[in-house]
């Protein structure tokens, strides 16, 4: 969320743009604590944020050696710690 509200406020106008696109008002960004994930895609196609950035909770990389995979992870991959 801290990068999309430096990328909201880096430039006047840019919060209305993106309730616009989003087909919302304005004020309900500002009630997010987190991006919702089903807006994922759309506010990181209209800003340019990966969504590693956006929602690094969900996106977690998981280092090469460690084998481990996101806590989020479904189930079954992490059962068999491959990938689906």
């Amino acid at each position: 969320m801290e990068k999309l509200l430096a990328y909201l406020d880096e430039e006047r106008g840019r919060r209305n743009e993106l309730a616009a696109a989003l087909g919302i008002f304005p004020s309900a960004i500002s009630q997010w604590k987190k991006v919702p994930a089903e807006r994922l895609g759309d506010i990181s196609r209209f800003t340019g944020i990966p969504l590693e950035e956006l929602r690094p909770d969900i996106f977690a990389k998981a280092t090469p050696d460690s084998g481990e995979l996101p806590a989020d992870a479904p189930a079954a991959e992490q059962a068999s710690g491959e990938a689906a």
